[in-house]
C-alpha cells in the first residue's frame, strides 16, 4: 500500500480549518440534508437505536437520526466540524476521533452511517473493518459517495473543467480514489470481504443551491479540501477558465428558480448488513 501520510496530513489540516468547515456546511447544506434522509432510510433508523454517525461533519446526518428518535454518537477527525455539530445537534453526542481506530468496544452499535466519509479514509479496508468491528451482528451500514468523473452534475463538471483548463502536473498526494466506492464492483467485494452481505447501491438525487452560476466554483474552492488543493495550484487564468466553464454547465443544465440555481450532484447510497 502506498504511503498516505502526506494525504492524511492534507486532509486533517484542511478540515481542521474553521473557514473550510463553515463553507462546506453552508455551501453543501441542501445536498447533505437530502442525503441524510436517504442514509437514515437505508438503515431504517428508529427510536432508541444506538447509531454511530462516522465522519459526522457538521452534524447533518446526526440531526436526521436524532429526529427519528435514535441515540446518536458522532465521530469526526475535525475539531472544527465537531464544534459545528455540537452546536447544531444538542441531542447527539460528538467526539473527535479517528475512523482508523475507533474508541468503542466490539458490537457497540445497531447501525452505522457515513456521510461522504469513506473517501477520507486513508485505508478504506481498515476503516470499514473498524465499522464491522463496532457493529452488532445483523447491524446495518449505509454510506454515501459523490458521483465523480463523468457524472452529470457538479463533481463531473469540475473534473471536465480541470481536464480542459487545468495544469495536469498539479496533483494530490497518494491517497484513496474519492469516488471509487460509487462503483458496485469496488464496493461490494470490499464489504463482503469484511463480513457484510446484502450489499446494495442506489442513486439519490441531490442538489447544491447557488445564487449565481459562478458560485459553483467557489463551493469547491472554499468548502472542500482535495478540490481546493488542485484549484489553488492553478494559474489565475486557468482558475478563471475553470470557473467560467463550470458556470456554463450550470447555466445549461441546472434548474433555475426565481432567486437561485439548483445544481445536480448525484450521490450513490451504499447499504449492507453485517452477517
Amino acid at each position: 500500500m502506498a504511503d498516505t501520510s502526506e494525504f492524511e496530513s492534507m486532509e486533517r489540516s484542511g478540515w481542521a480549518n474553521s473557514s473550510v468547515a463553515n463553507a462546506y456546511a453552508q455551501r453543501f447544506s441542501n445536498a447533505t440534508k437530502l442525503v441524510a434522509e436517504h442514509l437514515s432510510d437505508a438503515i431504517k433508523a428508529s427510536k432508541d437505536q444506538n447509531i454511530l454517525d462516522l465522519c459526522s461533519g457538521h452534524g447533518v446526518v446526526a440531526a436526521e437520526l436524532a429526529a427519528r428518535g435514535a441515540n446518536v454518537t458522532g465521530v469526526d477527525f475535525s475539531p472544527a466540524m465537531v464544534a459545528l455539530a455540537e452546536s447544531a445537534v444538542p441531542d447527539a453526542q460528538f467526539v473527535v476521533g479517528d475512523a482508523m481506530c475507533l474508541a468503542f468496544g466490539d458490537d457497540s452499535f445497531d447501525a452505522v452511517t457515513i456521510g461522504f466519509g469513506v473517501p477520507h479514509f486513508p485505508d478504506p479496508a481498515k476503516g470499514l473493518g473498524e465499522v464491522a468491528r463496532v457493529l452488532k451482528p445483523k447491524g446495518q451500514l449505509a454510506f454515501s459517495i459523490w458521483q465523480g468523473k463523468g457524472a452529470a452534475g457538479g463533481f463531473g463538471w469540475l473534473f471536465e473543467a480541470f481536464v480542459t483548463h487545468g495544469d495536469p502536473t498539479v496533483a494530490l498526494p497518494p491517497g484513496p480514489d474519492a469516488h471509487a466506492f460509487a462503483d458496485m464492483e469496488v464496493a461490494a467485494p470490499a464489504l463482503e470481504a469484511l463480513g457484510f452481505k446484502e450489499v446494495s447501491m442506489n442513486i439519490a438525487r441531490a442538489y447544491l443551491i447557488v445564487d449565481e452560476p459562478e458560485d459553483l466554483f467557489d463551493a469547491y474552492d472554499q468548502g472542500a479540501v482535495r478540490a481546493a488543493v488542485l484549484l489553488a495550484g492553478q494559474t489565475e487564468t486557468a482558475r478563471a477558465n475553470i470557473r467560467e466553464t463550470m458556470a456554463g454547465q450550470v447555466r445549461a443544465h441546472a434548474i433555475k428558480t426565481d432567486d437561485a440555481w439548483h445544481v445536480p450532484v448525484p450521490v450513490v447510497i451504499v447499504s449492507a448488513i453485517l452477517d
